[in-house]
Order: structure tokens, then sequence, then C-alpha cells
């Protein structure tokens, strides 16, 4: 075997440097289920680069990730986000793994029969309107006007291309009058 060269900290210290060549000799063929157990031991500051090496820095969902748990959840399931991106079900994840709890998913928002299914609340369109492609988002928890802006940008990455996100909406999840959220523009009264 050739000697190769490495980076400094690895020069100086032979556990590593044994380590380095360890991996060169190991056949890691089944790397997707081994990175799941690795993503726990790295260090918070170095989940960045893993993010970016998962390609899901930014405005696939990591800087809404305000947790190390939920950076890790969010790196660990990347490769099966990525697969499924477009579809209702990665909408869904994405949210569930950014620590917002369930949601549900109201498709189709005009060209609804009346036939006692749905109210006329609001939530629809009236008629057969152009607004086939959009769709609304009923979460269980109340967020922050920040949290819907990054939260919008992330589901644009991770939805169909032909949808268009009408609105977050949280009304049933209704803010408490007890002092914690404040009148100062940080929230709104329940949709996004």
């Amino acid at each position: 075997m050739a000697k190769m060269n490495y980076a400094d900290i690895i020069e100086r210290d032979q556990r590593y440097r044994a380590l380095a060549e360890l991996g060169l000799r190991l056949e890691l063929v089944e790397l997707p289920q081994l990175m799941p157990r690795l993503v726990a031991l790295v260090a918070p500051e170095h989940l960045p680069l893993l993010a970016e090496s998962r390609s899901i820095l930014g405005a696939d969902g990591y800087w809404l990730a305000e947790s190390d748990s939920a950076r890790r959840a969010l790196i660990k399931g990347a490769y099966e986000l990525h697969r499924y991106k477009g579809t209702p079900w990665a909408v869904r994840e994405i949210v569930r793994r950014l620590g917002f709890g369930e949601v549900q998913i109201i498709e189709g928002l005009s060209g609804q029969k009346h036939n006692g299914t749905i109210r006329r609340d609001g939530t629809y369109y009236r008629g057969h309107g152009p607004h086939w492609a959009h769709y609304r988002i009923v979460l269980v928890n109340p967020i922050t006007n920040d949290q819907a802006g990054l939260l919008r940008r992330t589901l644009q990455a991770f939805a169909p291309a032909r949808c268009i996100l009408e609105a977050l909406d949280y009304q049933q999840a209704a803010l408490r009058h007890n002092s914690r959220a404040r009148r100062d523009g940080t929230f709104n009264r329940g949709a996004a």
C-alpha cells in the first residue's frame, strides 16, 4: 500500500492515522445503513458539513431545524426525503422532522361539489377557478411569522413543482393568552 499524505491533525496522532488507513481498507457497501448510526456521533459544530453533504442545507430544511436533535433527524432522513421529493409524504415528513408535529394537507381548493362533504368556511374557493393546484397545510401547533416564512421556502423545495402553498393554517391550535405570546408581530391570528 502506498504512503498516503494526510492532514496535519491525522499525521500527529497515531490513532487517527490508523483509523484513516482502516477506512481505506474497508469496503463500505452498506453506507446508507451505516450513516444514520454515525450521525449521532458527530459533534454539533460539524453538523452543517454533514447537512451539506446530504444536500439539505439552506432551503431544504436545515435552517429551520432549531435543535441539534431536529438537525440530526433531518440528516438521518435526507436520503429518503430526497427520494420522495415532490410527494405529499415528503411534505408531511419534512414538517414532522423539523418538529412541527403532524399536519393535514388539503389539496384542490377549487372545484368542490356542494354535496355536504366540505364546509364553506374560507378553506376552499367557490366555483371552478384557477386554484386547482393550490394547497393548504393545517398545523397542530402555532408557529411564528419567521418560522412560517422559512417553512414556506422549505415546503416549496419539497412539494410538487406545480403546487402553490395557499396558507399555513393553525387556527385549530390557537394561542393562549398566558403572557408567553406577546402582541409584537411575532405571531398572527391563525394563518400565515
